[in-house]
């Protein structure tokens, strides 16, 4: 089934738990399929999600953006462009995942550039911490796949070692072959900062 529908509505895609409450999502029947699930915690303006959901119409998408700015970007992006298999949450991601998301429910979690919170007192903030992490891997599929990256290296270095505890992972740098998955991935490369990135996957069987 394609993808693209030219009369698309943002209330066929956005989800408000501000409306509906946090209730606990029936992930395939929102979607009305069983196709895979690739949740992107902190969508900004929407480049992943929307080239991942053009490229690979057979994908369904879950975009959480906390900030009403960069939600509706997203949203006028979905409609312009027709497409059905994307869904947009537009909360706080750790509600979200502990609320709304299924056990097993997801594929992939993409996470690009959150903000670093680098004041001490505003850490606990940070989407890479423990609590959110349990979530995270409890809403993966055995066999699942996540990936962390920032520009911001303490943050990194904070975050690569709490990852560690709860999934196998692997710490990198990408590459020149790597292509920007983001505007401030684009951004940051141009201007030479570095960029530094955490792969990890949910053991199979148990959690």
């Amino acid at each position: 089934m394609l993808a693209y529908d030219a009369a698309v509505n943002a209330s066929d895609f956005v989800i408000d738990p501000r409306e509906s409450g946090f209730v606990r999502l029936d992930v395939a029947a929102m979607f009305g399929n069983r196709n895979r699930v690739v949740l992107e915690i902190g969508s900004g303006k929407g480049r992943f999600l929307i080239s991942g959901a053009i490229e690979h119409p057979d994908v369904n998408y879950i975009g959480v953006e906390k900030s009403l700015h960069y939600h509706r970007v997203i949203r006028d992006r979905v409609i312009k462009r027709g497409l059905t298999n994307v869904r947009l949450i537009n909360h706080d991601a750790f509600l979200v995942l502990r609320d709304m998301l299924p056990d097993g429910s997801i594929d992939e979690i993409h996470i690009y550039f959150p903000d670093p919170w680098p004041r001490k007192r505003e850490q606990k903030r940070r989407i890479i911490r423990a609590e959110a992490l349990g979530e995270m891997r409890r809403v993966l599929v055995p066999g699942g796949s996540g990936i962390f990256v920032t520009d911001h290296r303490d943050y990194y270095e904070a975050a690569a070692p709490v990852i560690e505890q709860f999934f196998p992972s692997e710490r990198r740098v990408p590459g020149v072959g790597d292509p920007p998955r983001t505007n401030y991935e684009a951004k940051y490369r141009e201007e030479g900062r570095p960029i530094f990135e955490v792969r990890f996957v949910r053991a199979g069987g148990g959690g």
